[in-house]
C-alpha cells in the first residue's frame, strides 16, 4: 500500500466514528485527537475561527430550546440542553474539517487517468491552504484570492511522490491502525455510556 494513499483509508475507516458520535465527551476527545493527528502532520491550529464556529453553531441551536432552563435573555430562553447539543455539533464539525486536513496532507496517489485528476485536486488543495496563510493583508478579499491563485499558476507545484516513500513501513501502518482502533474505541465508549453524559 503507497504511504500517500495510508491517510486517506485512514481517515475514510475513522469518519463513521466520528459522524455517529452522539456523546458529547466522547466527540470532544475524538476532536482533540483529531487536531493533534493533524497537527503532528505539518497542519497548523487556529483558536479563533474554532471559537466562532462553535459559539455560532451553539448559538444556532438556541433558536430551538431544549432541556433545563437556565435563564432568559429578553424573553428569550437559554436551555442547556440546546447548548450542548450545539457543542456537540460544533465538535463534529471541527472534527471533520481536521480530518479532512490530514487525509489531504498525505497527497493520495489514484490510478489511471481520472486518478491522476483527483490526485491533483488534492494537490492543489494542500498548496492553497499552505499558502493562503502567507498572503497579508487578507482584505479585500477578492484581492487576496487573485494573488493566490495567480501565485500558485508561477509556481512548480510537485505533483510526484519521491520513490523512497511509495510503499508504507510496517510502523507507518501500525500508527494508523491504532489511530483507527483508538478513535472507534471513544465512539464505543459513548454509546455503550462508559462516557459520563453531559446531558
Amino acid at each position: 500500500m503507497k504511504v500517500s494513499n495510508l491517510r486517506l483509508i485512514t481517515g475514510l475507516l475513522v469518519l463513521p466514528a466520528i459522524l455517529l458520535q452522539e456523546n458529547l465527551l466522547g466527540i470532544g476527545l475524538q476532536t482533540v485527537y483529531v487536531i493533534v493527528l493533524a497537527l503532528t502532520h505539518g497542519r497548523k491550529f487556529r483558536i479563533l475561527p474554532n471559537l466562532v464556529l462553535l459559539i455560532s453553531v451553539s448559538a444556532a441551536h438556541l433558536l430551538q430550546p431544549n432541556g433545563l432552563h437556565l435563564l432568559s435573555i429578553g424573553g428569550f430562553p437559554i436551555t442547556l440542553g440546546a447548548l450542548l447539543l450545539g457543542a456537540r455539533k460544533a465538535c463534529t464539525l471541527i472534527a471533520l474539517l481536521y480530518l479532512s486536513h490530514f487525509m489531504a496532507s498525505g497527497k493520495p496517489q489514484f490510478p489511471g487517468r481520472l486518478g491522476r485528476l483527483i490526485s491533483l485536486q488534492f494537490t492543489f488543495f494542500d498548496a492553497i491552504v499552505t499558502d493562503w496563510q502567507t498572503i497579508h493583508p487578507k482584505r479585500p478579499f477578492i484581492a487576496a484570492v487573485d494573488r493566490l491563485l495567480f501565485g500558485l499558476t508561477g509556481q512548480e507545484i510537485d505533483t510526484t511522490i519521491p520513490t523512497t516513500a511509495l510503499s508504507a513501513s510496517l510502523q507507518t501502518v501500525l500508527g494508523s491502525i491504532l489511530h483507527i482502533v483508538l478513535l472507534w474505541l471513544l465512539f464505543v465508549f459513548g454509546a455503550m455510556e462508559f462516557l459520563p453524559s453531559l446531558i
